[in-house]
């Protein structure tokens, strides 16, 4: 059943997921005390890829492979996996609150990406004036380099993660992908880039760390609330919901995540990290924003 607007229901559901994705990036930056970060990422995928195709086979979902959509989902997984190493090494290396900005630009890139390669996805004045307000909060958060916790690479490393998560975005909009159901595409992201992500933490330094029993309840989190739970949810709100309006509470995410690091790993809130929040959430917004139809005279 479809509906034409967010309910209660789907908006504590979409809250309950920005806060669980707001908090991941902690969690990541925990983990990584006692597994490297790409090492990490690719257990993430082979315990989810395993659970998704548990689901798929009880729920004898749909899984339709051909020439198009074989071809589509090798790249699917390999932009997944490069998203994520891009990420998990940012988490490493930079502030929590830096990553969540810089990643969280994804829109910009998605926006500039379907205005040239999807019909019918121009920008519109909000949409621009959102991405002029991403831009600017790149550039007031990487202005800022104090703090040993912050790191200039890390910084850009993230960025450039997010451009990775657009181009996953319009994959699955402008390919084979489109005609697959949700688990099997999620399938396709996690199944893939696996072995992609295990291969890839060899060249990132010694896998285990400091390794602790909590970091297996940290992975915990990382398997069941980020890649199942809150992949599969906004996977089933997409299907029920205007997408405009699922994708706006998105939003929400970098400030939770801000608030996460600067109470439980004590982040200072700089100016700079408040200014470039209040900026990638608004232009976040405008991009997402659902269009208001003009009336017609």
């Amino acid at each position: 059943m479809t509906k034409a607007r967010i309910d209660a229901q789907g908006a504590a559901l979409l809250i309950l997921i920005s806060l669980i994705l707001g908090a991941n990036q902690v969690v990541m930056k925990l983990t990584s005390e006692g597994l490297s970060p790409v090492f990490q990422s690719g257990l993430r995928s082979v315990v989810a890829a395993a659970c998704v195709a548990l689901w798929i086979l009880v729920r004898r979902v749909p899984f339709p492979v051909d020439r198009a959509i074989l071809t589509a989902g090798l790249w699917l997984g390999v932009l997944f996996a490069f998203e994520f190493v891009c990420l998990y090494v940012a988490v490493d290396l930079t502030s929590v609150s830096h990553v969540s900005i810089m990643f969280y630009t994804m829109p910009v890139h998605l926006s500039l990406m379907a205005h040239f390669l999807l019909p019918g996805e121009r920008l519109t004045r909000a949409k621009s004036l959102g991405l002029v307000l991403c831009l600017i909060a790149v550039v007031v958060v990487m202005s800022d380099q104090r703090g040993g916790e912050v790191n200039l690479l890390g910084d850009v490393i993230a960025f450039v993660g997010a451009i990775g998560w657009a181009a996953v975005g319009i994959l699955l909009r402008a390919s084979a992908m489109s005609r697959v159901p949700g688990e099997a595409t999620l399938l396709w992201q996690l199944g893939v880039s696996s072995p992609i992500l295990l291969v890839t933490a060899l060249f990132f330094g010694p896998l285990v760390r400091d390794f602790a029993p909590v970091h297996i309840w940290l992975m915990a989190y990382q398997v069941v609330a980020v890649a199942l739970f809150s992949f599969m949810a906004w996977l089933l709100l997409i299907r029920i919901y205007p997408a405009s309006t699922v994708a706006s509470f998105s939003f929400l995410t970098p400030v939770f995540s801000v608030i996460f690091a600067f109470v439980i790993l004590g982040e200072p809130l700089r100016a700079s990290v408040l200014a470039g929040l209040a900026l990638v959430a608004t232009g976040i917004y405008l991009i997402n924003r659902p269009q208001v139809p003009q009336k017609v005279a």
